[in-house]
């Protein structure tokens, strides 16, 4: 791809299985009016449909995402757009891209990152035939290994620190990720595929919309076509039904037959 600096509109493409990224993003995006918002996507077999489809300029492309992720998306395709891969890794993995010009965001996406992939969009004349093989060695060799411990929560110009042990499980609706502990619920500025990258083992994603203690389970129910339902020491004993497409870690971390 070539000549994107001298369109007037960027065809773009967003890619994320989560509408809190996806907003967010959006938002962001306005203050470009060069860039032209053709379509979403939340899963990667839509992504490759609509790649292939509608051939895109840009495409935003999360990477971690349930049965096909941002890597194997690359895999599938006809046609190869200039990618912005859309990443939760740590910030010295971040680095190592830059060593290697490749364009990313790092998950929450801040206004001058995204000011300065704006500008390497702008001024790229090649989508990069290699870029997957190596943002794969990167991740392989630069993985995060800091694991969180508190999770901040703003309340007007306070900060509360809330122990991740306290938590029973994030949910994300109407474009905000919120936390329940014991306490009630709670609103975090954090997107779930930020907060996957960075909790302990203890927590586990069962639903594009939630993240689950496992510590914190009371019963757990087969539910259709190998889903279940999960019932979660809260006081409300919400119940929290799993994805199909989650659902062979599911039985693997939780021990299900």
């Amino acid at each position: 791809m070539s000549g994107l600096l001298s369109q007037k509109e960027i065809r773009t493409l967003l890619v994320d299985d989560e509408d809190i990224a996806v907003y967010r993003l959006k938002k962001t995006l306005e203050a470009y009016p060069q860039i032209k918002i053709i379509g979403e996507a939340k899963d990667g077999k839509t992504a490759v449909r609509l790649i292939n489809d509608q051939r895109p300029d840009l495409v935003f492309l999360d990477i971690q995402m349930p049965e096909i992720n941002g890597f194997e998306v690359l895999n599938y395709l006809d046609y190869l757009p200039l990618i912005v891969f859309v990443t939760a890794y740590e910030e010295y993995a971040i680095k190592a891209f830059e060593k290697n010009s490749l364009d990313y965001l790092l998950k929450p996406v801040e206004d001058e990152r995204l000011a300065i992939t704006i500008k390497r969009v702008l001024e790229s004349d090649t989508g990069g035939d290699d870029i997957l093989q190596k943002i794969k060695m990167l991740i392989t060799e630069n993985k995060p290994k800091d694991i969180i411990t508190t999770i901040p929560v703003k309340t007007g110009n306070k900060i509360t620190l809330i122990h991740v042990s306290d938590i029973c499980f994030f949910e994300a609706k109407d474009k905000y990720v919120y936390i329940h502990t014991h306490e009630g619920e709670k609103l975090v500025d954090y997107p779930l595929g930020y907060l996957q990258e960075r909790l302990p083992e203890q927590f586990l994603r069962v639903h594009r919309g939630f993240i689950i203690n496992k510590l914190k389970i009371r019963e757990i129910h087969k539910y259709f076509k190998g889903t279940y339902i999960l019932v979660m020491n809260d006081p409300k004993s919400s119940k929290i039904k799993s994805a199909y497409s989650y659902s062979e870690e599911i039985r693997a971390k939780l021990l299900l037959v």
